[in-house]
C-alpha cells in the first residue's frame, strides 16, 4: 500500500533524525554511509549522495526503486543503492538499512577473513565479512547479496576494507546492531590483534594560511615544526590548514612504518594511494626526508604523528580521522599477521574518483548552490 503524503514526509523526517543520532555518537562522520527505509514491496527512501548529514532537509531523501535503481530527483542517491537493494532483495522482512565505515568495525574487515568470530556482552557472534569490490560497484552489491542470502539469519555483516551494513525491521534494530557490531569488532581487535587503540585525533602543532601568512594555533611551536609547516605550504599551494595528528595509532606508525600501502577505501580516497614514513632524520639527500606530494594529504614526521593537510579546516580534520583509522587497521593487520591490501589500482581509481567529483559534489551542495 502506498504511503500517504505526510506518512513519506515522516518517514523522509526520520531518516535524517537517525542520521543525526548516528552522526552524534560517531558512528556516521561527514557525508560518509548512508541510511535507508524500505516504504513498500519495490522502493526505499535513501540519503543523498555527497551531503552532510547535518545539512540534510526531507526534500533532499530519495525514493529508488528496488529492482531497477531507477529515481526521479534532482538529488543524487546514494552510489552505494544497489548495496541497499540487494539487501531488501534477500531479506523480505527488513525494513531500514545503516551504512557505516564505523572504526573497529572496518578495521576487523581489513584482515583477509570470512568471517570474526568474537563476541558481545557475553554472547558469542559471528560478523560475516563480504569480500571486497570497489565501491558504487555492481560487484560489490553481487558480493554484498551472496553475503546476506548466505547468512540470513545475521542482522550485520562487513564489507571488507570499506564498512558495514546493519539491518533491522526497524530503525531501532539497524542502531542496535551498528552498535553492537562496533563493540564485538573492538573486542575481536583487542583480543586477537592485541590491538587497544582508542580512536580520535591528538592535536599538536596545528596552523592555518591567512592573507598569505602561516598562523601557528600555538605560539610557541618548535621551529622544527615550523619548517615542516613552512614547508607543506610551499610545496602544496592548495593547502591552507595543516592539522597536526598524534594519536596513539599514528604515533606507533610514525615509530616503525616505513611505508603506508591502504587497507580503507576512505584511506585510499581522501589521503592517497601511497604513503611513506621517513626513516631518520636527515633523509637520503641529507636535507629533505618529508613525503610531501601533490595528492598525498598526510605527512609523516618520524616518531612525531602526522600532518595532515586540506584546504579548509573540515578538511584537514577528515583526513586526521581517516588517517587515525587507517592507521589503527595497520596496526591489526600488522599484529594479526596478515591483512588484505588494496590495490594500487583500486587506489588510484578512487583517489581520482574522490578529487574529480565526490569531493566537489560535497563542497557544491553544502554550500547551496
Amino acid at each position: 500500500m502506498a504511503l500517504t503524503k505526510e506518512e513519506l514526509l515522516g518517514a523522509k523526517e526520520h531518516i535524517i533524525e537517525v542520521s543525526r543520532e548516528l552522526h552524534d555518537i560517531g558512528l556516521l562522520v561527514r557525508t560518509w554511509g548512508n541510511i535507508s527505509c524500505r516504504i513498500d514491496a519495490d522502493h526505499f527512501l535513501i540519503t543523498p549522495s555527497g551531503i552532510r548529514y547535518e545539512d540534510l532537509t526531507p526534500d533532499m531523501i530519495v525514493a529508488v526503486n528496488i529492482n531497477d535503481l531507477t529515481y526521479e530527483s534532482k538529488y543524487k542517491p546514494s552510489s552505494e543503492k544497489a548495496v541497499h537493494a540487494a539487501c531488501y532483495k534477500v531479506r523480505k522482512d527488513i525494513r531500514f538499512i545503516v551504512h557505516t565505515h564505523q572504526v573497529y568495525a572496518s578495521c576487523a574487515g581489513t584482515l583477509g577473513l570470512k568471517k570474526i568470530v568474537t563476541y558481545s556482552e557475553d554472547q558469542d557472534l559471528v560478523i560475516p565479512v563480504a569480500p571486497y569490490a570497489l565501491p558504487g560497484t555492481e560487484k560489490l552489491a553481487m558480493n554484498v547479496y551472496h553475503t546476506v542470502k548466505k547468512y540470513n539469519d545475521s542482522n550485520g555483516i562487513i564489507m571488507a576494507n570499506h564498512g558495514t551494513i546493519c539491518m533491522g525491521k526497524n530503525s531501532r534494530e539497524a542502531i542496535y546492531e551498528a552498535e553492537r557490531l562496533e563493540v564485538a569488532c573492538n573486542n575481536f581487535l583487542i583480543d586477537v590483534c592485541k590491538t587497544d587503540m582508542h580512536h580520535g585525533v591528538e592535536v599538536g602543532f596545528n596552523s592555518h594560511k591567512e592573507e598569505g601568512m602561516i598562523i601557528y594555533d600555538i605560539a610557541d611551536t618548535p621551529e622544527r615544526v615550523k619548517q615542516i609547516h613552512q614547508e607543506i605550504y610551499r610545496r602544496r599551494p592548495d593547502v591552507k590548514y595543516i592539522i597536526h595528528n598524534k594519536s596513539e595509532a599514528v604515533m606507533t606508525v610514525s615509530r616503525r612504518a616505513s611505508h603506508m600501502r591502504p587497507l580503507l577505501d576512505d584511506f585510499a580516497q581522501l589521503i592517497g594511494y601511497s604513503v611513506k614514513i621517513p626513516s631518520n632524520e636527515h633523509g637520503k639527500d641529507g636535507q629533505n626526508y618529508h613525503n610531501i606530494k601533490k595528492n598525498v594529504n598526510a605527512v609523516f614526521s618520524l616518531n612525531d604523528g602526522a600532518y595532515c593537510v586540506g584546504p579548509t579546516e573540515d578538511d584537514a580534520m577528515a583526513v586526521a580521522i581517516v588517517l587515525d583509522k587507517g592507521c589503527i587497521a595497520y596496526n591489526a593487520v600488522m599484529r594479526h599477521g596478515e591483512g588484505h591490501y588494496l590495490s594500487l589500482m583500486e587506489c588510484y581509481k578512487m583517489n581520482r574518483h574522490y578529487r574529480k567529483s565526490y569531493s566537489k559534489l560535497a563542497d557544491i551542495k553544502s554550500s547551496g548552490k
